[in-house]
């Protein structure tokens, strides 16, 4: 089965305020609408990384949650979690810009990109461009994110 694009604009005003309000901005293209559970895991976990919370971030993240980081390194949640806590996932200006919505009967995939300029790290002190793929699963009632891909594609 194919999976479906969201582009229905009902949902868009009231999740792009709330996205708008949690620490990173999120910035839907024209006619990409983020369902409102998604949008709402979205905020709990930039809340939550902002704040250094790695029981928020546990939330979000599926136990089995695995990134390909902009590092070029294969790390698991906890490993994540542990960078996150020596200062590694420090950002200003972060924004999320979403280009496609993709739900699909077991996954919903979410692609785009991010603009930031992270304190440390690659790219550090310079404006970075980072696209990315997100796939998210509903487990026990709730999305978790299960993958993310995520590399620096410019820096400026």
């Amino acid at each position: 089965m194919i999976g479906r694009v969201v582009t229905s604009s009902r949902w868009l005003v009231p999740v792009a305020a709330m996205l708008l309000s949690s620490p990173c901005h999120a910035q839907p293209a024209p006619g990409v609408t983020m369902p409102p559970d998604l949008g709402a895991a979205y905020g709990r976990l930039g809340k939550a990384m902002m704040a250094h919370d790695a029981a928020g971030v546990r939330t979000v993240w599926a136990e089995d949650f695995v990134v390909n980081a902009p590092n070029n390194a294969v790390l698991r949640r906890e490993e994540v979690i542990a960078a996150m806590a020596q200062d590694l996932l420090d950002y200003r200006d972060f924004r999320k810009h979403i280009t496609l919505i993709d739900q699909k009967p077991e996954v919903t995939v979410i692609m785009g990109y991010d603009t930031m300029i992270p304190i440390k790290g690659p790219g550090a002190g310079k404006q970075v461009m980072r696209p990315f793929t997100d796939i998210w699963a509903k487990r026990g009632g709730a999305w978790r994110l299960i993958a993310r891909q995520a590399t620096i594609a410019d820096a400026r």
